[in-house]
């Protein structure tokens, strides 16, 4: 998995306007198998968070083999999760984790391959500020 410089300095940012320690990620069944779902949250005591660019995340170990190849990058001002090992279309062909191309809206929902993008706004999340797809 890998942070870019710009998309670090968002995710701080939104780390200390909410009080969140950092990432984690969830796994989430969709029509393509696997595909991470990736969040802000308070961590508890028990949980072993890594640093990647300086960013704390907690990655469980039954979602290392999907994380990899993850990127966390800033396109046009947005947060977007790149994943260059898609196995069900790619990003940029419009297949079915819906192309990430020019004019893509970035909103997955729970769509087919719903959850490949930060949002830290809070919606959605469960309790704890766990995502509600674990």
């Amino acid at each position: 998995m890998k942070i870019t410089d710009s998309a670090k300095d968002v995710l701080q940012q939104a780390l200390n306007e909410t009080g969140a320690h950092g990432l984690r990620v969830a796994i989430q069944e969709t029509c393509c198998g696997k595909s991470p779902v990736i969040g802000l949250d308070v961590y508890t005591e028990d949980d072993q968070p890594e640093t990647v660019n300086d960013i704390n995340i907690v990655i469980p170990e039954e979602a290392r083999d999907v994380v990899d190849g993850l990127e966390i990058d800033l396109v046009n001002g947005e947060l977007v999760v790149l994943n260059t090992v898609c196995g069900c279309g790619g990003h940029g062909d419009g297949g079915c984790c819906g192309g990430h191309g020019e004019g893509h809206d970035h909103d997955h929902g729970d769509g087919c391959c719903g959850g490949h993008h930060e949002g830290g706004d809070g919606e959605g999340d469960g309790p704890g500020g766990r995502p509600d797809h674990e």
